[in-house]
C-alpha cells in the first residue's frame, strides 16, 4: 500500500511539472518506486546486442587510457553508425521515464570522448583530422524535425520547438507543412536570441481580431480564421519578410516547406534555399496552409535581382503541402544527408487512426495496429478503385478525390514520433483562432510530450552533434 501510494505520487508529480527538470525529477521518482533502476543496470536485453557494444566499448576506453591515437583513429574508423548494435530502438526508451540502459549512456560517451581525443591528438595532421571527421560525419548523417499540418493543432509544435530548443537539441533541418510550415518559418527565420521572444504565449496569440467569415444563418458559429487575417495578422505579423535564402544566412537553419499543386498534373514542391532560394517565404507558408475548399489557391512570390517581389512561376498555383508530402522524409534525405527523422505529428485526418510506434507494445498494441493497417489499405484500395470511375482533368471532385489519396498513401511515422496526449478533436473548431488558455494548453502538451523523448533524441543525435562540433572547430584552425 505504501509502495503504491508513493507510485501515484510520482506519477501525479509528473503530471504537474512545468519545466523538463520538474519532470524528470518526477520521473527519476517514478522509475525508482517502480523498481526499474535494476533494469537499467543491467545489460542484457533481446532488444539491442549488449555483448558487442560492451566489446566495443572497452575496446575504445582501453585505447584512449593508453593514448593510442592511431589505434583509436583506426578503430572509428571501422565505422560510426546511429543505430549500432540497435541503441537506438524504441523499446530500449520506453521501458523506464528517466532514460535507458546504463551501458548504452556510457557507449555513447565513450565515443564521444573518444571523437574529442582525435580531434585533440597531436599526433594526427589538421589534413588527416579534417578527411577523418568529413568522412565520419558524412557516414553518421544528420536529424530532421518534420512539423506536420494540422490547423490551430500547429500550436502543439511550439511546445516540442521549445523543448529541443531549452535542451539544446533543435536539428538545423526543419520541415512544415500546412500549420506546421508557420511555426517552421517562425523558427527559421530567428535567431536563437529571437527565439525567447517569439516563442511566448504573448507574442503567439497578441494578433488583431478574428474576421467572421460567415453571416445570417451561421452569424453564431464559431469564428474562423478567413485570408485575410491569415496573411496580415497572423502570417505577416510573425515571419519577416525574406526569402528561404536570406532565412538561411541569418540562422543557419535549413528551412522547408512542402507546398501541392493546385493542377491535376502539377507535382508538389519542398520550397527551401537550394530548390528555391529566391522565393519569399511568407508566400510558401500562405500556400502550404491553403486548406482545399476554404482558403484560395496560391501563387507563389519570388525577390528579383533588385529586391521587388514578383510572381515564382506565375502560371501555377498551390495549396495545402500536408495533402502530398505531410512528412517529406525522403526529399530530406536526398537534400541534406538526413538519415534520422524526429516528427512532431498533429495532422487532424491521421491522429485518430493513428499509435504512436514509439509506444511499449503488447497484445492490445499489435491488434490496433493489424486494425489500423486494414483500415487505411481499404481505404487506399478505394481511392484507387474511384480513379477509373471519375474524371480527372476536369472534375472537382476527381481532383478532391486524388487528393483524398494522396493523404491516406503517405508514411505518417519517423524514427522518433511525438504525438498530442488527446486524439479526437471538434474538425469545425480546427480553423479558428484560439484563446490564449487553449493555446497555451496545446503548447503544454507539446512540451510535455517532447519531455518524454528527450532522453532517446540526446542519444540518437549525440554523435551527430559532436561530429557538427568538431569539424567546426577545424574548419576555423584551417581558416
Amino acid at each position: 500500500m505504501i509502495l503504491h501510494t508513493k507510485q501515484n505520487l510520482a506519477e501525479r508529480l509528473l503530471g504537474q511539472a512545468n519545466s523538463y527538470e520538474e519532470w524528470q525529477e518526477a520521473a527519476q521518482k517514478c522509475d525508482m518506486e517502480a523498481g526499474l533502476d535494476d533494469w537499467r543496470a543491467t545489460e542484457s536485453s533481446r532488444y539491442f546486442d549488449y555483448r558487442a557494444i560492451r566489446k566495443r566499448l572497452e575496446s575504445l576506453r582501453s585505447l584512449r587510457k593508453q593514448a593510442d591515437s592511431r589505434g583509436l583513429l583506426f578503430e572509428l574508423n571501422e565505422g560510426i553508425h546511429g543505430n549500432q548494435g540497435g541503441i537506438a530502438n524504441p523499446a530500449l526508451y520506453n521501458k523506464c521515464k528517466s532514460g535507458t540502459k546504463h551501458l548504452i549512456d556510457e557507449f555513447i560517451q565513450e565515443l564521444q570522448d573518444a571523437l574529442a581525443y582525435i580531434a585533440a591528438s597531436e599526433e594526427i595532421d589538421l589534413t588527416e583530422k579534417q578527411d577523418f571527421f568529413s568522412r565520419a560525419s558524412h557516414c553518421f548523417g544528420c536529424s530532421a524535425l518534420m512539423l506536420s499540418g494540422g490547423a490551430s493543432l500547429g500550436n502543439f509544435h511550439v511546445g516540442v520547438v521549445k523543448s529541443l530548443q531549452q535542451q539544446g537539441l533543435l536539428p538545423e533541418v526543419i520541415s512544415g507543412s500546412s500549420a506546421g510550415s508557420l511555426v517552421a518559418a517562425v523558427v527559421c527565420t530567428h535567431d536563437d536570441e529571437e527565439l525567447d521572444e517569439v516563442l511566448t504565449l504573448e507574442y503567439l496569440t497578441s494578433s488583431a481580431t478574428v474576421r467572421n467569415r460567415t453571416g445570417g444563418w451561421f452569424k453564431d458559429r464559431p469564428k474562423m480564421v478567413d485570408e485575410k487575417t491569415l496573411r496580415n495578422d497572423i502570417v505577416g505579423r510573425m515571419i519577416p519578410d525574406m526569402t528561404f535564402e536570406q532565412a538561411f544566412e541569418k540562422t543557419g537553419r535549413k528551412l522547408n516547406i512542402t507546398v501541392t499543386g493546385a493542377g491535376h498534373h502539377q507535382a508538389s514542391r519542398l520550397l527551401n534555399a537550394i530548390t528555391s532560394p529566391h522565393v519569399c517565404i511568407r508566400s510558401a507558408v500562405m500556400a502550404s496552409c491553403a486548406v482545399v475548399g476554404v482558403y484560395p489557391a496560391v501563387t507563389l512570390m519570388a525577390k528579383d535581382i533588385d529586391g521587388n517581389d514578383v510572381p515564382y512561376l506565375p502560371e501555377l498555383k498551390w495549396v495545402d503541402g500536408s495533402f502530398s508530402d505531410d512528412l517529406p522524409a525522403k526529399r530530406l534525405g536526398r537534400l541534406y544527408g538526413v538519415n534520422h527523422y524526429i516528427a512532431s505529428m498533429v495532422n487532424p485526418v491521421v491522429i485518430p487512426f493513428s499509435r504512436n510506434p514509439d509506444a511499449r507494445r503488447n497484445s492490445l498494441t499489435e491488434l490496433t495496429d493489424i486494425s489500423l493497417k486494414l483500415w487505411r489499405q481499404a481505404s487506399e484500395d478505394f481511392l484507387k478503385f474511384g480513379r477509373h470511375y471519375i474524371p480527372q482533368k476536369s472534375t472537382v471532385l476527381g481532383r478532391l478525390q486524388s487528393l483524398a489519396h494522396g493523404v491516406v498513401a503517405q508514411n505518417y511515422t519517423a524514427d522518433i514520433n511525438i504525438m498530442p496526449s488527446q486524439k479526437l478533436f471538434n474538425p469545425l473548431t480546427l480553423l479558428n483562432q484560439k484563446g490564449p488558455e487553449e493555446v497555451e494548453k496545446y503548447i503544454l502538451d507539446g512540451e510535455k510530450q517532447c519531455w518524454q523523448k528527450i532522453g532517446m533524441i540526446r542519444n540518437c543525435t549525440a554523435i551527430a552533434r559532436t561530429l557538427a562540433e568538431i569539424e567546426a572547430g577545424l574548419a576555423a584552425e584551417l581558416g
